[in-house]
């Protein structure tokens, strides 16, 4: 499956309402959304973790999770809420 999004790993602006994908070679990173609240940032910044984190759990077709696994998910739903992993 090929990404037709921008990779990430995304991040929050400094202001808390914007996220930015990687630079990529660029002077500056790729906006990748403005916000209005700051837990829509940091869902948004969240998404290609949690994507990565679906694709494996099916990819592994949930007979066993690979090591890390479960700590990776809880990282993601912490990067989502905003609390410490």
């Amino acid at each position: 499956m090929t990404a037709k999004h921008t990779p990430g790993h995304w991040r929050i602006g400094d202001a808390g309402l914007t996220v930015f994908g990687p630079p990529n070679g660029n002077s500056s990173p790729e906006t990748i959304a403005r916000t209005r609240n700051r837990a829509n940032a940091r869902l948004i910044a969240a998404a290609p973790d949690l994507l990565a984190l679906v694709q494996e759990i099916l990819s592994d077709e949930l007979a066993s999770l690979a090591p890390g696994t479960i700590e990776r998910a809880r990282a993601a739903i912490a990067k989502a809420t905003g609390e410490a992993p």
